[in-house]
């Protein structure tokens, strides 16, 4: 749960649990961390973090800030942080005279990382062309994985063209 939190910036209190829209930010970040959870296998507390870092203001925050915002212990924010950094979803920033490194979305990144993850799965292309050569002449067992083919090699096109409409849609923006 979100609570009220101190920060070093700031030195007063903040608060992120207000109505924004009608709805508690607490109760988006919690659907955000449960659809994230779902749909990419995350921890509940990545997906709150990252749902946090998303809607928080100021942009960045230091572990510690996550910690007491989310209600998290230090070593679930750093474990879920670091795997974060590793998706390449948050970035992490030192800044001179202040100890603790601060942590923000890369607003960037939202694309490549589907991108990519859209272009893994197409892959399975590979192992579907393997299974036609194995099955090559077996009529009905190489039509079902045919079929798997035909589907996996016409995402496989349309990726390129996805990703060259987004880099398109980036620079006119």
């Amino acid at each position: 749960m979100i609570t009220k939190m101190r920060t070093e910036a700031q030195g007063d209190a903040v608060s992120d649990t207000s109505r924004v829209g009608g709805r508690q930010p607490s109760d988006w970040i919690e659907s955000f961390a449960a659809r994230f959870e779902a749909q990419e296998g995350m921890p509940l507390i990545a997906g709150r973090i990252l749902a946090f870092l998303l809607i928080c203001d100021p942009v960045e925050r230091t572990a510690a800030e996550l910690g007491a915002a989310l209600s998290a212990s230090s070593g679930s924010i750093s474990t879920n942080v670091r795997l974060l950094l590793a998706r390449g979803l948050i970035s992490k920033t030192t800044r001179r005279g202040r100890e603790a490194a601060v942590y923000q979305v890369r607003e960037d990144a939202w694309a490549n990382v589907m991108l990519r993850r859209l272009e893994s799965v197409a892959e399975v292309s590979e192992l579907t062309t393997g299974g036609l050569r194995m099955l090559s002449g077996q009529g009905d067992r190489a039509d079902r994985i045919r079929k798997v083919d035909e589907f996996y090699s016409w995402l496989s096109g349309e990726l390129s063209q996805l990703r060259g409409r987004w880099e398109a849609h980036s620079r006119r923006r």
